[in-house]
């Protein structure tokens, strides 16, 4: 039976990091799972996107991350699965057929809680980064942002210690901008939406031979490109699995 770690791998590797990280030529460019309770986790950046005509590195293993959430918790998911010159985190919702689809989907199912899940370089000086849109993209459940933050504080704050980083609420990644993933579903469709950032450190598990950084050639700041290849050669497997917990506990909120 695989363990979670190999799910991960194994999905990232036959799935999201085909072609370059642009998916499988023949997937759709972004795939629902149904599940049966009243969440659904995104990730709208799980293979390589663009963003006002320039290509931007996929944010390696939210999409396995999202369908092993899907799993564990019985959320309903939705995944990018394909490169399809679109940014849905960032694109205007009139042309965006990832958040179009979303709202639907939300409404359609009775959906009360949505993660988006995004990923940030190793240099950033937070570990892992809540965005609530200073309160405004969890306005329908308050109580969403306290409690995410006491679970991510519960499991994460010895990893965030071990690697001298932050655990950040609201601050540069707050999704506060209209056309975000959390900001748009909070507003069509009057539910808690809360983005999460996270650093490699938590996200990648290792074990993709000839792996480059979010499949790009060069998607980094110089000055970011050490500690992100040093993250990489140096997996922290057992972070990765405690934040797939951290996460799970929120997704059942």
């Amino acid at each position: 039976m695989e363990t979670l770690i190999e799910r991960l791998v194994d999905s990232e590797r036959t799935r999201f990091s085909a072609n370059e990280y642009r998916g499988l030529p023949d997937a759709p460019p972004f795939t629902f799972v149904e599940g049966n309770i009243a969440a659904l986790v995104s990730a709208p950046h799980a293979v390589t996107h663009m963003r006002d005509g320039r290509i931007k590195a996929s944010e390696d293993f939210t999409g396995p991350l999202a369908l092993e959430l899907a799993r564990l918790t019985g959320a309903h998911a939705l995944v990018a699965t394909r490169f399809d010159s679109c940014d849905p985190n960032f694109d205007p919702f009139e042309t965006s057929a990832y958040k179009q689809a979303l709202v639907s989907y939300v409404q359609s199912h009775d959906i009360r809680l949505v993660l988006d899940i995004h990923g940030m370089i190793t240099a950033s000086p937070a570990i892992i980064a809540l965005g609530t849109g200073d309160g405004a993209n969890v306005a329908a459940r308050p109580e969403v942002a306290g409690l995410s933050a006491s679970i991510i504080e519960s499991k994460l704050a010895p990893v965030a210690e071990k690697y001298g980083k932050e655990i950040a609420i609201d601050g540069y990644y707050a999704a506060r901008d209209a056309n975000t993933v959390c900001a748009t579903v909070a507003r069509s469709c009057g539910i808690a939406a809360l983005q999460v950032e996270l650093s490699t450190l938590l996200r990648y598990p290792g074990g993709i031979v000839g792996h480059k950084p979010s499949g790009e050639r060069n998607p980094f700041p110089a000055a970011a490109i050490a500690p992100e290849l040093s993250a990489r050669a140096n997996p922290d497997p057992a972070a990765v699995a405690l934040t797939v917990a951290a996460l799970a506990d929120i997704v059942k909120l």
